[in-house]
């Protein structure tokens, strides 16, 4: 009997991620940390990220030329336009990671385990030595109150030190909720001026403003 190819090859691919999600737990890069490379990112500055959160889908859809016995074929579903709902974030937190070689590693770690999981694998003590801590700057939302987080969705992260960074957003990343993504991207803050910031993962490519 041949083997079934077609299974062999998806069973395949759902190894890594059942390893990912369920067998391997977070821990720190294995690489030194340089507090001297990132020691700017414990200073407090004058500049600002003003950002938003948010996502985009369809909610309803219509069928169109459905042929007989393909009415479950996708193919053959057109969205509805007026159905396009944007939800921006009730809950999220952001982490600046200063440029370093230690923060490359950790900011790819939390990308490529944490959007598989919950709250708690993010905010997991073991993916960072307590010692690194104090050189990323964190807000939780809508923890940290009006001033930071202003609306659903939207928040203004003041008094930063002008530099080059991995910011991690990390959707409805608070207790009692389970976020759905983590969005790493790299940012670059200017003393005195407010930097804008748009986390998305919509299904157009119509962001939030920030």
């Amino acid at each position: 009997m041949q083997p079934n190819n077609k299974i062999m090859n998806i069973f395949i691919k759902i190894i890594p991620i059942l390893f990912i999600s369920g067998c391997v737990h977070p821990h720190s890069p294995k690489i030194p940390f340089n507090s001297d490379e990132v020691s700017w990112a414990k200073k407090s500055g004058n500049a600002t990220i003003k950002g938003c959160v948010s996502s985009g889908n369809y909610m309803k859809y219509h069928s169109a030329a459905l042929l007989p016995g393909n009415y479950l074929d996708m193919n053959n579903r057109v969205p509805i336009e007026s159905s396009y709902v944007e939800s921006p974030e009730k809950n999220f937190t952001i982490d600046m990671l200063p440029k370093s070689d230690y923060m490359h590693d950790l900011s790819k770690k939390m990308y490529n385990y944490l959007f598989l999981n919950s709250y708690y694998t993010l905010n997991d003590p073991r993916w960072v030595d307590p010692a690194v801590l104090p050189y990323i700057p964190h807000i939780s939302c809508p923890d940290a109150g009006q001033a930071i987080c202003p609306s659903i969705g939207h928040f203004v992260f003041p008094n930063l030190p002008a530099g080059n960074w991995y910011i991690v957003t990390g959707y409805n990343a608070t207790p009692g909720q389970y976020f759905d993504y983590v969005d790493v991207q790299e940012i670059t803050t200017i003393a005195g001026q407010t930097v804008p910031f748009i986390a998305w993962t919509g299904v157009k490519h119509t962001p939030c403003t920030p």
